[in-house]
C-alpha cells in the first residue's frame, strides 16, 4: 500500500490548516488526512486534553491503510509523538517547528509553569487563546489566509498543557522542520530536537512553514514518503 501522510495541527487550530499544504501533497498524488484534536475546539468548556487528542490521532492512523508518515506542527507535535509510539504502522514521524518534549513533561512545565502573557483565558477557566496570534503564529504568512486563519482559531483545553507526555518512540525514523525565523518557538530549541533527527529542512519562516513555505514542506513529506515506500 501507498503511504499516506496524517497530519495533526498544533494548538486552537484545526485541520483547515492544512488546506494548501494538503493541495500541494494532492499534486504531487500524495494521499493525506488531516485531524481534528478534540483539545481544540471553539467552545471552551468543551474543550479536551492530551489523552483524548492521542487516542484520535491512533484512530485516524489506524483508519489508513498502509505506512504513515505522521506529521505534527507546533502543539501536535505531543499527541503525535505519543501516538507514533504506540502504533506500529508510523514509518516516519516529522516534527514542523512542533514540540519534541520527553516522556513525562507537560507543555506547561516546558513552559515554565505559566502561559505567554499575551494569551487569554477563557472566562470558565477551562481552555486558552493566543492574543496575538498575527504575530505569534502567523509572522510571514500571506495576510489575506493570516486573516482567515486567526478568525478560524478555537480555545485550546487546559488539561492539553497540564497532561504530561506518556511515552516516545525510540525505533521511529525522525524528521525536523526548523523554523530559523520562528517567534513563537525558540529556532535554538528546535535546533535541539532537530539533533536528534535523521532529517532536518530549515526555512526562512516564523511559527507555520507549512503555510509560509508549504512548497518546501511538501517537498519534505514527498521524500518522506518515498522512504516509507521502501
Amino acid at each position: 500500500m501507498n503511504p499516506t501522510v496524517v497530519l495533526v495541527h498544533g494548538a486552537m487550530h484545526t485541520p483547515w490548516i492544512f488546506n494548501p499544504l494538503r493541495e500541494r501533497l494532492t499534486a504531487r498524488n500524495i494521499a493525506s488526512r488531516a485531524v481534528q484534536l478534540p483539545s481544540s475546539n471553539p467552545d471552551s468548556a468543551a474543550a479536551q486534553g492530551l489523552t483524548e487528542d492521542v487516542a484520535v490521532v491512533r484512530a485516524e492512523i489506524e483508519a489508513v491503510e498502509g505506512p504513515v508518515v505522521l506529521a505534527a506542527h507546533s502543539y501536535g507535535g505531543v499527541p503525535a509523538t505519543w501516538a507514533a509510539a504506540l502504533e506500529d504502522r508510523v514509518a516516519e514521524l516529522v516534527y514542523m517547528a512542533a514540540f519534541a518534549l520527553e516522556p513525562g513533561v507537560s507543555m506547561m512545565e516546558w513552559m515554565g509553569g505559566d502561559f505567554p502573557p499575551t494569551w487569554i483565558r477563557s472566562s470558565d477557566g477551562l481552555a486558552v487563546k493566543a492574543g496575538d496570534a498575527e504575530q505569534s503564529i502567523f509572522s510571514g504568512v500571506d495576510p489575506v489566509l493570516t486573516a482567515e486563519a486567526v478568525g478560524r482559531l478555537n480555545w485550546q483545553g487546559m488539561r492539553a498543557f497540564t497532561e504530561k507526555l506518556g511515552a516516545a518512540p525510540t525505533d521511529v525514523p525522525l524528521t525536523y522542520v526548523v523554523a530559523t525565523e520562528d517567534p513563537a518557538l525558540p529556532p535554538t530549541v528546535q535546533e535541539q530536537w532537530a539533533a536528534h533527527a535523521a532529517h532536518t529542512l530549515r526555512v526562512p519562516s516564523g511559527h507555520s512553514p507549512h503555510l509560509s513555505h508549504a512548497d518546501e514542506v511538501a517537498g519534505l513529506l514527498a521524500e518522506a514518503v518515498a522512504r516509507a515506500e521502501r
